[in-house]
């Protein structure tokens, strides 16, 4: 059973996860700080603290959940036992998160609760996921494979909520409409990861390190070294940090770029949902690519394609429809990363093992979300200041030293922050096909040796 070929509808369908619980979080993404303010009706102070508070949850629950999901080996295997049980408690706190009960306090202690609690959950099981790109397959193709496909179904997701949950809760007058959408998106979610979890049922203990020796184990210490050992996951981690915070900074930027520079708000709703779509062909496209010149090469294109496109936003005059082509094809060196990136960090994993003589896969696999958390808290750190650089004041005419400062921060700004990211995956990850077969064998001649 556990030398079994893949089946082609696991590696198709790897995926499917990613598409319920995108369109299921999407609602946080796009209105948790709006039904605070203007359902749960909190005042601004409270509203403050809910959100830092939320806000170190968010980041310090990534490497949290790894080390659980590291330390554990639960009845139905390491990483589908946790797809098994860990949906509906996530859900079940969820819910807490878009829900008005009770008065202003006791309403904002139970959305924290209900976002620590979820968000820890949720970061353990959408782990698990993760980490099977590297259990089921010790293939590259197919890693790279399994990983578009993932960001294929994450982008549907996203795309889904967009046309027909977002207008609708835009215009909701209760609380409830929104904790009704927490619960029956999040059923949508448990569905796609018990899909897979059946799916995936004849590789449930392929990943459990029940059997290791004690020099096999890894301490927390043990496991947070592994990034400092592994050059190719520290530049993941950096170049990861880069593309997040370049795409936080357009978005979060965009409006007043559209609004303010372009004189064109009419487009702002075609410029989010036509940058959905771009991230769903390029996912479409990244398996094509990768597999003919790699996954490193991919990622390094597209973030040079990325970096062109806002160039050619900065330096040449353009209508406000070339202006929406040109970032749609720009935004395509964000979406083929985020496609291929799943196998980049399975690499990692078995560079780790290679490297150390241990295997990592859990706490390495948790750190693909933290780049995002990381990228989210600098981006509310760089847009503010590109602000006050411009002299930002709410209701104003736009004077030219603000659209002198919004033109270069939602160009030039991110243009700066992908360069870096550039240079980090160019020079520090050096994992390519055949050096990964090399490492895979070594590693299996030791584990021979040591039986």
């Amino acid at each position: 059973m556990e030398n079994k070929p893949l089946k082609r509808s696991i590696v198709n369908l790897f995926g499917v996860p990613s598409l319920g619980f995108q369109f299921w979080v999407t609602l946080e993404i796009q209105f948790f700080s709006v039904f605070l303010s203007d359902y749960a009706l909190l005042p601004v102070a409270i509203l403050g603290v809910v959100m830092i508070l939320t806000g170190f949850f968010d980041v310090f629950w990534v490497p949290l959940g790894g080390i659980i999901l590291e330390k554990t080996n639960l009845k139905w295997g390491k990483y589908h036992s946790w797809m098994w049980i860990g949906p509906p408690i996530a859900l079940l706190f969820y819910i807490f998160q878009f829900a008005k009960i009770g008065n202003v306090t006791v309403n904002a202690i139970l959305i924290t609760i209900g976002f620590a609690i979820s968000h820890l959950v949720w970061n353990i099981f959408y782990t698990g996921h993760l980490a099977l790109n590297s259990v089921l397959s010790e293939d590259s193709k197919e890693r790279v494979t399994m990983s578009s496909n993932r960001g294929m179904f994450n982008a549907l997701g996203a795309i889904l909520f967009s046309l027909f949950i977002s207008q609708g809760l835009s215009e909701a007058t209760r609380p409830s409409q929104f904790t009704w959408f927490a619960f029956w998106g999040g059923l949508v979610m448990i569905a796609g990861y018990y899909f897979l979890a059946y799916l995936t049922r004849d590789y449930a203990h392929k990943g459990d390190n029940v059997a290791a020796s004690e020099d096999e184990k890894l301490s927390v210490l043990e496991m947070v070294k592994q990034i400092f050992v592994n050059p190719p996951l520290l530049g993941m981690l950096i170049g990861d940090v880069g593309r997040y915070l370049g795409r936080f900074v357009i978005f979060g930027m965009a409006v007043y770029f559209m609004r303010d520079v372009m004189s064109a708000p009419a487009i702002i709703g075609t410029f989010f949902t036509g940058m959905n779509l771009s991230l769903f062909v390029g996912a479409l496209i990244a398996r094509t690519i990768a597999t003919k010149i790699g996954d490193k090469t991919t990622y390094a294109l597209s973030l040079v394609i990325f970096i062109i496109g806002l160039l050619l936003v900065y330096f040449v005059p353009m209508s406000p429809t070339v202006f929406l082509v040109v970032m749609f094809i720009t935004y395509l060196g964000y979406g083929m990363p985020d496609a291929v990136a799943i196998a980049m960090y399975s690499n990692t994993v078995d560079y780790g093992e290679w490297k150390t003589g241990k295997n990592a896969r859990g706490f390495i696999m948790s750190l693909y979300a933290f780049p995002l958390k990381i990228g989210i808290l600098l981006s509310r750190v760089v847009i503010p200041i590109v602000l006050g650089i411009g002299g930002y004041v709410a209701g104003t005419a736009p004077t030219p030293q603000l659209i002198s400062a919004l033109r270069a921060g939602f160009t030039l700004v991110p243009a700066a922050i992908l360069v870096i990211s550039f240079i980090c995956i160019y020079f520090l990850y050096r994992i390519t096909p055949e050096s990964l077969k090399q490492m895979q064998a070594e590693i299996a001649a030791r584990k021979q040796v040591k039986a």
